[in-house]
This record gives C-alpha cells, sequence and structure tokens, in this order.
C-alpha cells in the first residue's frame, strides 16, 4: 500500500512540473539569478545621459546668453553713434578733433560716449577707470600701448599688428 502511495505521489509531481514546464517554460529561464549587472550598466548610462544633457544646456543657454548681450552691446554702440551729445550754448563742436569743447570749464569731450577727453593724450576714462581711445572705442593700455576690444577682450599691439597672447 505504501508503494503504490509513493508512486501516486511521484506521477502526481512529475504531471505537475510538466504542466509548469508547458506554462512557463524550462527551470533555467523560471529562476534566473539576480545579480543586478543589468540594473548597475542601466543606472550608469541614465547618469551619462542626463550629465551630458545638463552639460549641453548649460552650454547652449550660456551661448544664448553671450549672443544677447554680445547683441545689445552693438545696438547700445550704435545706438550712441547715431545719436552724439548735442552743441549747446557752453559745448561747441571743434572741427579739427571732432570733440564738444566747453566754454565754461575748458574740457574737451566726447560726443559718442560722453566722456571727457584729455587733450593732450586724446584719450577718455570711463566711469569704471578704463582708459579708451575715442576714435575706436577701444580700451588702451598706457604701459604696454595695447588696444583691447570691450566686446571680445581680444589685445592687439598696434605696433606689429598682431594680437597679443597674454601668458596665463
Amino acid at each position: 500500500m505504501q508503494q503504490d502511495k509513493i508512486l501516486i505521489e511521484t506521477t502526481k509531481t512529475h504531471r505537475a512540473r510538466l504542466a509548469s514546464a508547458l506554462s512557463y517554460g524550462p527551470l533555467g529561464r523560471r529562476r534566473p539569478v539576480n545579480t543586478n549587472a543589468k540594473r548597475f550598466i542601466g543606472s550608469v548610462v541614465l547618469a551619462a545621459v542626463a550629465g551630458v544633457g545638463c552639460m549641453g544646456y548649460g552650454f547652449v543657454s550660456n551661448l544664448l546668453l553671450q549672443q544677447r548681450e554680445n547683441a545689445a552691446l552693438a545696438s547700445f554702440q550704435q545706438a550712441m553713434a547715431s545719436n552724439p551729445l548735442p552743441e549747446t550754448e557752453t559745448r561747441t563742436l571743434d572741427e579739427d578733433t571732432g570733440f564738444l569743447v566747453d566754454s565754461e570749464t575748458g574740457e574737451w569731450i566726447d560726443p559718442q560716449t560722453g566722456f571727457v577727453v584729455d587733450p593732450e593724450t586724446m584719450l577718455a576714462t570711463d566711469p569704471q577707470g578704463n582708459i579708451i581711445d575715442p576714435r575706436l572705442d577701444w580700451f588702451y593700455d598706457p604701459e604696454t600701448g595695447y588696444y583691447t576690444d570691450p566686446a571680445t577682450g581680444i589685445t592687439i599691439d598696434p605696433v606689429t599688428m598682431e594680437t597679443v597672447r597674454e601668458p596665463r
């Protein structure tokens, strides 16, 4: 009687295993070992994509900001050039230099910028203390004699007509 019972139980177990294999596939595919390697690789790829996306967004937004600033500066300079300071009773235009001469103070004034010009050097000083050549609207360094473009920051030696690269 015991052997019959064991045979019936064994048959039931075999049938259950065959039904599971038919329904869910082979045993090796049903019980995979979870190593989390796929999750780790996916996380690394996702982090790299997010980092590149953030870096690209920062680059593009900075580039657009610089373009906006340069366009605003060019627009401002164009507006200043097209709308110089007007002559008044005390300020008259000197035809030789193109500067306004204030008869009360004796100062020479650049009509484009409104900065006071030194009559000896013909250079002006802006409110930040930068020395500017009113003919070019570039910064001038009296120690080296170099000119610097305020829009791009490029420095040029007027003697050799080459750009100057300062050591960093």
